[in-house]
């Protein structure tokens, strides 16, 4: 029996078990369901936190979501919308239920879902804590280039393509860009970044870097650490040296382009970590500069100088940036917005910026009052002073001292688009007194052409052609916008300088709004003055009245109570033939040039300038000026003296002036013109004083001048000479030099001209040769011209002397040669020469001319034209094919 009972048992308490767990099931439900609903919102707030982390990991740790972290969000998904379905399921059962709470009408439909109930809940929760331990993302490589955002460019084509082509180029490692502020280096530096995006290309990796005035290395070292794909963690607590290593190992491999914009001294590359001498994969690096002396600093390769735009190319990008509409708006303003854009005299960030200024400008008068504020008073336009004049002051702010800024400023005094003499420039900041700091004028004026070549190269100032030469190296020009920059910055800094174009008469009226300005330049062909009161400037130091054509005389109430006037400037008035009485009051005046005037004489009043320090009468229209004796002799503060002629005849008393400079102290500097034989010859044989002073020599129109004949004493003695004009001299048969006790001409000694630069002949009828030129190592410029009887510049035999070492490299430093109708000349000399600076030669009118002393090695490097007639080319014979090849497209026909 009781065998019977056990299985019986066993099965009834199975069947128990069984039942109760399904009622469970279906008792809990309604707890189950609310149990599962919120897992689900649980997991959707875990879901939002791992899709936050993976999309900030992959904005802004150069990330990528894991494979795992897909799965799961997919997982997710499929999870949700199986409970979403699961919970309508049971919202319906519940609702559905009969007997009360406990009996549903299919027992089994129900249990069935609360099983599953249950076993989502599992899941949700797998889900979960799943999703809390996720690494939602990887680090990857960054993008081998960022596009970087830039605007159309204008004009820029020629010069992308020079640069593109140079970084092909294998050999040019390392690339300067340099220019003025605002000219578009960044532009074009951009420009050379996208291209490595729209062209294939060998490199790993191309790297943008700003670097800015304040260079902070860690900052720069954070730019290349992040794009080389070097995790943070590894650097951020590390020293300059320690990242520095990182980077080398890094770039170590890898062919890479580094672009710095902004660079304003040596970026030392090695601190950086980027190694130009290890690196055996190519690289390249490109930088932009506002110095042409930072290009050098970096040892560039390549230097490309960014120049303002063309005319036509300026009108196109101020059109584009103020609109078709604005220009449509009124027939007026195309003509108008010329004028404007020409005030932006090709300057890119003026043209924009100004462009978006008058975008909105419908209405002609608006442009009619730019254009006036723009041609007066620049700094007036809101956008001139707010953008534009900031952005430039940063190269003047990076200028090494108060001198070069001082310089500089002062550069502003000349009119738009003026060619400036370097030498008139430095004579005039020694007027000044910028470059008191020397005893020595010599040192001072070394110090100027220093200062001249610093604003070169800060690109502050730009080389200008002279008007004799196609060269730049002997004048200057400022960027008509840096010019208004240095016109505002002067007034910010209280020391006004006035500029005035196209002046008429000046009155009382006028001279009053001179009280608070240091510096009035006025240019014009029709300024005048009216003034019949003493004037009242008690803060001017410098006038500047140039170029009239009416200006006869000056009144002396100009003068009267100036006595701060340091600076006086009054050449190229050629119709000024008298000065006052009252420049005597004039007790501070240091600098004062009346060249190209009509003056006849100098007032005995200006003995009372004991602090003149200049004095330039240069090219003087009156064909004479009297100076009374004890005039020169008490100017005791004299150093530089002028009164040089060439192809002019303007008489002065030569033997009472060379008396008188000498003897004063503090004489440094003269330039003198002699007219007669006996005062040439004498300043040559006994005046070793004024010889060693002597910088411009012009001997015109001795017609009884048969030989000049030069010692080497002299020429020892005459050692800062660098212009010699020789002309109409008609009887001069010869210039020789005379050696002494047997003398020999050596290069390693200064027995020579060594500082000659500028030779003129002209007019010198029965001069045979100029062999005397050997002596000349550093001459630049030779001009001669109308000597009928010249056959040779250096004769056959004087080529071949044995005064001369051999060492001796005639002509080395001549950049430019120009012969006009020479009839009889025959040759240059008879063997070939490297000319290894010869820019520019000029023939004309010399028909017996057949050879040139060139051989294929001749200005190889150098040369840019051979000027001449075409029937004087075809005619010229040539040492071998392989010369007339080198040197037949460098021809241009005059």
């Amino acid at each position: 029996m009781a065998d019977c009972v056990s299985p019986i048992l066993d099965i009834v308490t199975r069947l128990w078990d069984c039942t109760a767990n399904r009622a469970q099931n279906i008792r809990n439900l309604q707890e189950n369901l609310n149990t599962l609903r919120d897992l689900k919102c649980e997991l959707e707030d875990i879901n939002k936190d791992v899709e936050g982390r993976a999309d900030f990991a992959e904005q802004h740790q150069y990330s990528a979501r894991t494979n795992e972290v897909k799965g799961w969000f997919k997982r997710v998904q499929l999870k949700l919308n199986e409970v979403d379905g699961i919970l309508r399921k049971g919202d319906e059962e519940i609702q559905q239920k009969c007997l009360g709470s406990c009996c549903p009408i299919h027992c089994c439909t129900t249990y069935k879902l609360g099983k599953q109930v249950i076993k989502e809940i599992d899941a949700v929760k797998e889900l979960k804590e799943n999703g809390s331990s996720l690494v939602v993302a990887d680090k990857v490589p960054p993008p081998m280039i960022v596009e970087m955002p830039m605007d159309k460019t204008v004009g820029m084509d020629s010069m992308f393509d020079e640069v593109w082509k140079c970084v092909e180029n294998h050999e040019a490692r390392i690339i300067g860009l340099y220019g003025m502020g605002g000219v578009g280096k960044t532009t074009l530096l951009k420009k050379l970044n996208n291209r490595f995006m729209e062209t294939s290309h060998n490199f790993d990796v191309v790297i943008w870097v700003v670097v800015s005035k304040e260079v902070k290395l860690d900052k720069i070292q954070e730019t290349i650490l992040n794009k080389i794909g070097i995790l943070k963690e590894t650097w951020i607590d590390k020293s300059e040296e320690e990242r520095a290593a990182q980077i080398l190992d890094r770039l170590r491999n890898k062919r890479f382009v580094l672009l710095l914009d902004d660079l304003w001294g040596r970026l030392e590359l090695s601190k950086l970590g980027v190694s130009c001498s290890n690196n055996q994969n190519g690289y390249k690096i490109v930088f932009t500069t506002r110095s042409r002396e930072v290009c050098d600093k970096m040892e560039a390769n390549a230097k490309f100088k960014l120049n303002g735009l063309s005319k036509k190319d300026a009108l196109n990008l101020f059109r584009q940036k103020v609109g078709e509409d604005v220009l449509n708006s009124h027939h007026e303003i195309p003509k108008l917005a010329e004028i404007v854009a020409e005030e932006c005299a090709g300057l890119p960030l003026a043209l924009v910026t100004i462009g978006r200024a008058m975008a909105s400008r419908m209405m002609p008068e608006d442009w009619r009052y730019a254009i006036k504020v723009l041609k007066s008073y620049p700094s007036r336009f809101p956008e001139m002073g707010k953008e534009v004049f900031p952005t430039l002051r940063f190269s003047y702010d990076s200028l090494s001292d108060d001198t070069l800024r001082n310089c500089f400023l002062y550069c502003s005094i000349f009119p738009e688009d003026h060619n400036i003499s370097n030498r008139e420039l430095i004579e005039l900041w020694i007027g000044e007194g910028f470059l008191d700091d020397f005893d020595n004028m010599y040192d001072a004026q070394e110090r100027g052409r220093f200062i001249i070549n610093s604003l070169k190269l800060a690109c502050l100032l730009e080389g200008s052609l002279d008007e004799r030469t196609s060269y730049e190296e002997d004048h200057v020009k400022m960027h008509d916008v840096l010019r208004d920059m240095a016109h505002w910055l002067a007034r910010e800094h209280g020391n006004e300088i006035l500029v005035k174009e196209h002046v008429g008469l000046i009155n009382s009226q006028g001279i009053g709004k001179w009280k608070e300005v240091i510096r009035v330049s006025l240019y014009g062909d029709s300024t005048e003055f009216l003034i019949e009161t003493p004037v009242d400037c008690p803060r001017l130091q410098t006038i500047f009245v140039t170029g009239s054509k009416f200006l006869t005389t000056l009144p002396g109430t100009l003068f009267q109570s100036i006595h701060t006037l340091t600076v006086l400037n009054l050449s190229n008035n050629k119709q000024l033939r008298e000065l006052p009485i009252e420049i005597g009051a004039l007790i501070s005046l240091r600098y004062l040039n009346l060249s190209k005037t009509r003056v006849r004489n100098l007032p005995i009043e200006v003995k009372n300038l004991t602090q003149l320090r200049i004095l330039l009468l240069d090219r003087m229209v009156s064909k004479q000026v009297v100076i009374l004796q004890g005039v020169i002799s008490s100017l005791s503060s004299l150093e530089i003296y002028k009164s040089i002629e060439y192809f002019t005849q303007c008489k002065m008393d030569m033997k009472l002036i060379t008396e008188e400079l000498e003897c004063l102290e503090k004489i440094t500097d003269i330039g003198l013109t002699f007219s007669s034989v006996s005062p040439v010859l004498k300043f040559m044989s006994s005046s070793p004083k004024l010889q060693n002073c002597i910088t411009q020599l012009s001997i015109h129109k001795c017609e009884e001048l048969r030989s000049l004949d030069i010692c080497c004493s002299t020429m020892r003695r005459m050692e800062h000479l660098e212009t010699l004009s020789i002309s109409d001299c008609r009887y001069l048969r010869e210039v020789k030099i005379c050696f002494e006790n047997g003398e020999r001409m050596q290069r390693s000694e200064p027995n020579c001209f060594r500082n000659l630069q500028i030779l003129n002949i002209w007019k010198c009828g029965i001069l045979e040769n100029l062999s005397w030129l050997r002596y000349t190592p550093r001459l630049r410029f030779l001009y001669v011209m109308e000597c009928k009887s010249l056959e040779e510049i250096i004769a056959w035999d004087f080529a071949g002397s044995s005064e001369i070492e051999e060492d001796v490299e005639v002509f080395s430093n001549l950049e430019e040669v120009s012969l006009q109708f020479l009839p009889k000349l025959k040759s240059i000399c008879q063997r070939a020469m490297p000319f290894p600076s010869l820019r520019d030669i000029e023939v004309r009118g010399c028909s017996s001319l057949r050879k040139l002393p060139f051989n294929a090695e001749s200005g190889k490097s150098t040369l840019k034209a051979i000027k001449g007639f075409r029937d004087w080319w075809y005619k010229l014979e040539w040492k071998d094919e392989a010369t007339k090849l080198a040197f037949t497209s460098k021809f241009k026909s005059l």
